[in-house]
């Protein structure tokens, strides 16, 4: 299992492997638009993990993390 908000120890975000693999592989509409909070959840948590972990650049997380957040406000706002 794997918590996509892992920073929040209240709020935990269980996914496994399976369905987390399934979320941040859809691209429907492109790869930052997400259709359910865990999805979008899932998603930040595979590009913060790559970002950490030196396979993203640090201009190309920035980019990517800005287009998942400000698609997910746009959506639900």
């Amino acid at each position: 299992m794997i918590n996509v908000a892992n920073l929040s120890t209240d709020f935990p975000i269980w996914v496994d492997e399976a369905e987390y693999s399934k979320l941040i592989s859809q691209k429907s509409k492109g790869w930052s638009n997400c259709d359910t909070q865990t999805e979008w959840m899932a998603k930040l948590h595979y590009l913060r993990t790559g970002y950490k972990s030196g396979k993203i650049s640090k201009e190309n997380f920035f980019t990517k993390e800005k287009e998942l957040v400000l698609n997910w406000w746009i959506k639900w706002i």
